[in-house]
């Protein structure tokens, strides 16, 4: 168990925005950052962080917490596992005691999985750099390729030796299970054999999640009578690998800095530039491109460029995954090699300079580079011309963007000697085609609005006390000419009225905030941002978010001034108690009113009724008077 004292100084040690800066790229926008939401697929940003208070929220899909709930929310960490993360990230020591087998063998599966993915990569690391067999075989395979130690280290490549079940027998004698063992796909069973590894005598290339875990692998085979040259793990509760991009964790940063990322076929690709200073790369090793691995490069960039090999078949079976790139908005650009050269190999006989120059200097627009290749090829047959000429159209009609549509039309038209204005009017066509296509919907008839009720009227203005208290409780107002702390305000007003926060987990933040004020302590935001019940900060986050926020130097530079409720601090703060009020005696009224309906009113309830009647006609003109 992790001390609170860590606990506490990892959440104050920790900057949000730095954290989700690792999985997402985040531009200023105000006092707070702006970005693409991770957690669901979108096209204008609408995932806002706020460093001042330590908080996400995505105003698009509603997801929201603070820097371990994002971790535990997008890559799946348990509680203690976002802490310690966070502690590895920042240099913060924690002193505990190692997770026993017992323990890991407790946690859920996905835990499990990851934890026997972890020691597999251990175990290959180990074979690669301790064993004789690793050394002579994997370690002389890689130098062979030309990969320094550091590299080697650095993809934490390994090695699994050539025994059937050499893995599968260290694991089981370490007591992991052998369910998890067939899960990850590490192991498979034969019939009266029992369970052997799946991997054998491979050198092995580990698959990374965005913050460093393993998914998965991938194994190439060093004895020529294997039946397969590559092997990838299957597909299991960790591992998905049409969402995955191998590379992602060592680019993410050096694609968001150089605002570009290059696409290459395999692994040995983006290992040798990566070798030779070209970081910002990845491979969708295993699979063809899909758009879950384009919208995973969306967060960085706009910009791909595509580094083919010299194979024109091998290029044009690629045009499917770059008109997917197309459809999302994104740029692409292609750098094609020389006959018989790939990435691998280019980047191996070149000097980090001359890579770099022939990226730089051989990188074309992908439409350009697909009509010059089409085009030579039907230049002498009229129909295939017409058939290349619709394929073209096709691929731009996908670009969402009428200017870039607009640039394109004029550069094809000079390439296919076709007048720009039908290849205009020929994608308008298309697009009309692809619009339809997506909009076909049933017409669903409109519900009639229905009436709130009472219970949520309730939580809405319990929630709206809650919402003062956290962003303003600190603030004091005046009432003639005396200075009232807001929180002890609220709490003295629900108190006089014997009013209690009845929706849960408003109630559990009111019965901390009363502690706070008993104890004449502030009320500190970040204390319930980074509360141990979830519940409390996803709604302490909720509560604290703001959609739209001007900044100060804006609001100066601009005279934009918005008359915010912070200006208006004891209108805000009344009305919100004068709404919970009325409701409770709305509820009264109400309770009173079926007795009557019932006919079991006793006299008591019609004085009662009375009053009632009154005390809620000079809380409606008073709430009419703090009216904004």
């Amino acid at each position: 168990m992790i001390p609170k004292n860590t606990i506490d100084e990892i959440f104050e040690t920790v900057k949000i925005e730095e954290v989700i800066s690792d999985f997402i790229t985040l531009k200023k926008r105000g006092v707070n950052l702006l970005g693409l939401c991770p957690f669901h697929n979108e096209k204008t940003p609408s995932f806002t962080v706020s460093p001042a208070k330590g908080i996400y929220k995505c105003f698009g899909c509603g997801e929201g917490g603070n820097s371990v709930s994002f971790l535990m929310d997008k890559e799946h960490y348990t509680y203690p596992e976002a802490l310690k993360y966070l502690a590895k990230k920042y240099n913060i020591e924690i002193v505990e005691e190692e997770m026993t087998v017992e323990q890991a063998k407790a946690a859920n599966e996905k835990d499990s999985l990851y934890i026997l993915s972890g020691f597999a990569n251990d175990f290959f690391i180990e074979k690669l750099w301790k064993s004789n067999e690793g050394k002579t075989i994997g370690l002389n395979y890689f130098k062979e390729r030309g990969y320094n130690e550091e590299i080697i280290k650095k993809f934490e490549l390994g090695y699994s030796p050539k025994q059937k079940d050499s893995f599968t027998n260290t694991a089981l004698n370490k007591l992991y299970s052998e369910d998890y063992i067939l899960k990850s796909g590490l192991g498979f069973k034969i019939e009266n054999t029992g369970v052997v590894d799946r991997f054998r005598e491979r050198v092995m290339f580990p698959i990374h999640s965005f913050s460093g875990r393993i998914l998965g692998f991938g194994g190439r085979a060093l004895n020529p009578n294997a039946k397969a040259k590559y092997q990838n793990s299957p597909e299991s509760p960790i591992y998905n690998k049409s969402k995955v991009l191998y590379g992602i964790f060592f680019a993410k940063n050096s694609i968001s800095k150089k605002n570009n990322c290059f696409l290459v076929e395999g692994y040995t690709d983006v290992i040798s530039l990566h070798q030779k200073g070209v970081e910002n790369v990845v491979s969708a090793s295993g699979t063809s491109l899909t758009i879950e691995q384009i919208k995973l490069i969306n967060r960085f960039t706009k910009n791909i460029t595509i580094l083919f090999d010299g194979d024109s078949a091998g290029i044009k079976a690629s045009f499917r995954g770059v008109d997917m790139i197309l459809k999302e908005g994104m740029n692409v650009k292609v750098v094609p090699f020389p006959e018989n050269e790939d990435p691998d190999s280019f980047a191996q006989k070149s000097s980090e300079e001359e890579l770099s120059n022939f990226l730089d200097e051989k990188a074309i627009d992908f439409i350009t580079y697909k009509t010059n290749i089409l085009n030579a090829e039907s230049e002498k047959d009229p129909i295939k011309r017409v058939a290349i000429i619709k394929d073209i159209i096709r691929s731009i009609a996908l670009i969402p963007d009428y200017l870039t549509r607009t640039e394109y039309c004029k550069v094809c038209s000079k390439l296919l000697d076709v007048k720009e204005n039908v290849l205009l009017r020929d994608i308008d066509q298309e697009r009309k085609k692809i619009n339809l296509s997506q909009n076909i919907k049933k017409e669903v008839p409109k519900e009639k609005p229905k009436k709130i009720s009472g219970d949520l009227k309730l939580k809405k203005y319990e929630e709206e006390i809650i919402r003062i208290i956290l962003n303003y409780g600190n603030e004091y107002i005046n009432f003639d000419q005396e200075e009232i702390n807001i929180c002890e305000f609220i709490i003295s007003e629900l108190e006089s009225d014997k009013i209690e926060i009845t929706n849960d987990p408003h109630n559990k933040i009111f019965a901390e905030v009363k502690n706070l004020n008993k104890s004449k302590s502030k009320i500190n935001q970040s204390f319930f941002v980074s509360h141990s019940n979830v519940e409390i900060n996803k709604l302490a986050v909720d509560l604290l978010s703001s959609e739209h926020v001007i900044s100060d130097n804006w609001a100066l530079k601009h005279k934009i001034y918005t008359g915010s409720e912070s200006h208006n601090l004891k209108k805000t703060t009344e009305k919100a108690v004068l709404m919970l009020k009325l409701q409770h005696v709305d509820e009264k009224i109400q309770k009173i009113q079926n007795k009557i309906q019932n006919s079991s009113i006793q006299k008591t309830d019609f004085v009662l009724l009375n009053n009632l009647i009154k005390i809620k006609n000079k809380i409606s003109i008073l709430v009419g008077r703090t009216s904004f």
